[in-house]
């Protein structure tokens, strides 16, 4: 296959990413607010079950879709490096601990729809209330390694090898709301107000939009520029 085929599939998956996620967050409403009943928790997952598993589902079709675009982007940043590896890896490893921490904390919510399926449903309340908090505790770990992600990605922007300068300043600011969501998952354990979930969705809104235009730039890129082979040269002589 060749290198421009792999260049167009690399970036076709980061904007596969984006398409199945926005997707996946209008499958159903959002989960109650974490100081919730697990009354209403449960109320949550058995009105909307349905989408809830979709929305698992689709999340995890977009995981395998994001190890696959990290993967594209470390072998682009690479040769923009020419070899000296100062950003590549850490783009590299913190995209790959996003789409492992993703599947994970997917699993307390889509074990609670999983066992509301079930003859007899859930009965533990604090099993319900531990699942729902887990979820938002995992999604605050989650979220450090997308600021990582985007910080390294955006000063490689604003090194001019991979993207545009103007989207790097962009997944830096990005990068700050998502590192201030970090601090909001991690510390509000009762509800705080609708203002405190804007930074959140601003991150998640900002994450996927510095994802979707650097995967449109690679697709829209040039052929990569290979040495041509001998056999081509003398043939063409």
């Amino acid at each position: 296959m060749e290198e421009r085929t792999w260049e167009r599939i690399g970036a076709l998956a980061g904007i596969g990413f984006v398409v199945l996620m926005v997707l996946a967050t209008f499958m159903a409403p959002q989960q109650p607010r974490i100081d919730s009943s697990a009354a209403t928790t449960l109320k949550w997952i058995h009105g909307h079950r349905t989408g809830i598993q979709t929305e698992m589902v689709l999340g995890t079709f977009a995981a395998g879709l994001l190890l696959w675009f990290v993967g594209h982007l470390r072998h682009v940043l690479g040769r923009a490096e020419g070899g000296t590896e100062s950003l590549s890896p850490i783009v590299f490893g913190s995209g790959i601990g996003m789409a492992i921490i993703g599947l994970v904390g997917a699993f307390p919510i889509a074990l609670l729809a999983f066992m509301d399926a079930q003859a007899g449903g859930i009965q533990d309340a604090t099993l319900v209330r531990m699942l729902a908090d887990a979820a938002i505790v995992i999604y605050g770990l989650g979220v450090i390694l997308t600021a990582v992600f985007l910080c390294a990605a955006g000063i490689a922007m604003l090194r001019k090898q991979i993207g545009a300068p103007w989207l790097g300043w962009v997944s830096l600011v990005v990068a700050a709301l998502n590192a201030l969501a970090v601090i909001t998952s991690l510390t509000f354990s009762t509800y705080h107000g609708a203002g405190w979930a804007v930074p959140g969705w601003a991150a998640y809104i900002g994450f996927l939009l510095v994802v979707l235009v650097t995967g449109i730039s690679m697709l829209r890129q040039a052929s990569p520029t290979t040495a041509p082979s001998t056999t081509r040269v003398l043939a063409s002589s």
